[in-house]
């Protein structure tokens, strides 16, 4: 009796086996897509964290002559763009880099400051007259 419960089994695997081989690879290549996609979202975004970190303290390193004058801090696309490459080596669109340039003023609280120098925000601007 336990010699047909073993050989139904083995015939049971050996009939599902390409079914779940297939199954099991498209789970590994989903699984591979996902975590390549958020490696590249978090190496963009210590590349925009750095850029922005960087220009805060490029600001805060100036000297200070007069109080009632206050430096600008300048960040732009292109400083995440280069950072990203320098850094991680991932050719990064303008259009993401500014995206997540822009999510990181934003969650920062530097897009409130009015000493910000940035070009984030230009492509947001309504081109219609």
């Amino acid at each position: 009796m336990t010699v047909y419960v073993l050989l139904g089994t083995a015939l049971l695997l050996a009939l599902l086996s390409p079914w779940i081989g297939r199954r099991v690879r498209r789970h590994r290549a989903e699984q591979d897509r996902r975590a390549a996609a958020e490696h590249y979202r978090k190496r963009l975004l210590a590349a925009t964290d750095h850029a922005i970190t960087t220009a805060v303290r490029a600001q805060l390193a100036e000297p200070v002559t007069d109080l009632r004058i206050t430096r600008p801090m300048r960040v732009t696309v292109g400083d995440v763009v280069a950072r990203a490459r320098d850094d991680f080596a991932l050719e990064v669109p303008r259009d993401q880099a500014a995206e997540l340039l822009r999510h990181r003023l934003e969650f920062r609280g530097h897009a409130r400051w009015p000493d910000l120098i940035t070009d984030a925000f230009d492509d947001e601007e309504d081109p219609t007259p």
